[in-house]
């Protein structure tokens, strides 16, 4: 039985739309799944079209155009990197092989007599002339500093250990390669740095280490002279800064540097120096007096190449660190290599380092219990003034 054209017509009608809503549906659950089939030269889609031009016409015109819904993308903001700053080093895990985990334990050094090591109670100087300590009596003085021969031991086991004796967090002493150093983190927050000069006499009077000391007192060493603070801070001093020039050690917004001061807006920022020179150690190589710094040059030439006992300070590139560092037998530039090793040893870069002093000049004491032993077998120095390491309040 024929049926009708019209009813032929709407049943091919519905079955082209049955047809293109599976294709649909099809296709959007493989767009959902991330898959498409591949088409022929790299195309997408569908392989063939079973449908005329006439019946796809048809359809578009019956069926509605339906958007794929899209979702608004999450942006993510990431914030601009920073970088981080280098954490400063654990001193306490360190030895003269490294540290942390290259700080593995070393042998006991043999003593040698270019240590200058003292081994018998230390004997003050006697100075009628010199200012009196403001806190200590003659007494306490001595029993402060006259080392019992058990502190004396112990001095010798830790220079021959070489392994660090912490003096305060951040604050440690290590002998590397029979040379004396005082290595300062000078982020730690356990200690203060102080300039002591006599508090009331006249410009170069001179004093005895002793003179320095206090309850506190960590570590003591001689400075060249005042600095850029204190006594030579008058027109005679300032004049002499700026027009010869002289090295110092120096503070200026909380940060340490090493240099020579030549403007008058630098030097009055100074709030905490010591003045000393010459330069010897320059961008982390030996080169000694890269400026002209007030020395005669017959002074130049006996710094440079005497062996006697020297006494300085270096400052690492990063500014983190204060090398204070002393030796015996060594030339000026010896007493440099030692220093930069030393920084190589421990990943740090020692970028410029200064004479203090030396000769019969040259002291440095540590703190042993409840002792401040000197370190040098030396006659207790007159001098100008001290570097104090002290303990914070």
């Amino acid at each position: 039985m024929n049926q009708p054209a019209s009813l032929i017509f709407s049943t091919r009608i519905v079955i082209m739309l049955t047809l293109a809503l599976g294709i649909g549906l099809l296709g959007g659950a493989c767009q959902s799944q991330g898959k498409a089939n591949p088409g022929p030269q790299g195309q997408t889609g569908p392989t063939r079209s079973t449908l005329s031009a006439s019946e796809v016409a048809l359809i578009s015109s019956a069926s509605p155009t339906v958007k794929p819904a899209t979702s608004t993308p999450t942006i993510t903001s990431t914030p601009t990197p920073r970088p981080t700053p280098t954490p400063t080093l654990d001193l306490s895990q360190c030895n003269a092989a490294g540290c942390g985990a290259a700080a593995r334990p070393l042998p006991t050094a043999e003593f040698n007599d270019d240590l200058l090591l003292s081994t018998e109670p230390h004997v003050r100087r006697r100075c009628p002339e010199c200012p009196a300590n403001p806190l200590f009596s003659k007494a306490e003085l001595d029993d402060l500093l006259i080392a019992d021969p058990a502190t004396l031991a112990k001095l010798q086991s830790l220079v021959l250990s070489q392994e660090i004796y912490e003096l305060a967090p951040g604050v440690v002493f290590i002998v590397y390669d029979n040379v004396y150093h005082v290595v300062i983190d000078l982020r730690a927050s356990g200690y203060r740095l102080r300039n002591i000069i006599p508090e009331s006499a006249e410009r170069n009077t001179l004093i005895t280490p002793s003179y320095c000391y206090t309850p506190d007192s960590l570590v003591v060493i001689n400075a060249d002279y005042h600095g850029l603070n204190g006594s030579n801070k008058t027109e005679t001093g300032r004049d002499l800064f700026f027009h010869l020039g002289r090295a110092a050690l120096f503070q200026q917004s909380g940060r340490f540097d090493l240099d020579v001061i030549r403007e008058r807006s630098i030097y009055d920022r100074t709030t905490l120096s010591w003045g000393g020179g010459p330069i010897f150690l320059w961008y982390g190589k030996y080169d000694y007096n890269p400026e002209q710094e007030w020395f005669e040059q017959e002074d130049l030439d006996y710094y440079r190449d005497t062996y006697w006992a020297k006494v300085s300070a270096a400052i690492t590139k990063d500014h983190k660190y204060l090398f204070l560092t002393t030796s015996y037998g060594l030339s000026l530039k010896e007493h440099a290599e030692n220093i930069i090793s030393l920084g190589e040893t421990w990943g740090m870069k020692v970028d410029r380092a200064m004479r203090f002093d030396g000769g019969e000049s040259a002291y440095m004491a540590i703190r042993i219990g409840d002792k401040m032993v000197p370190i040098l077998n030396l006659e207790e120095p007159l001098i100008v003034n001290c570097l104090a390491v002290e303990q914070a309040p």
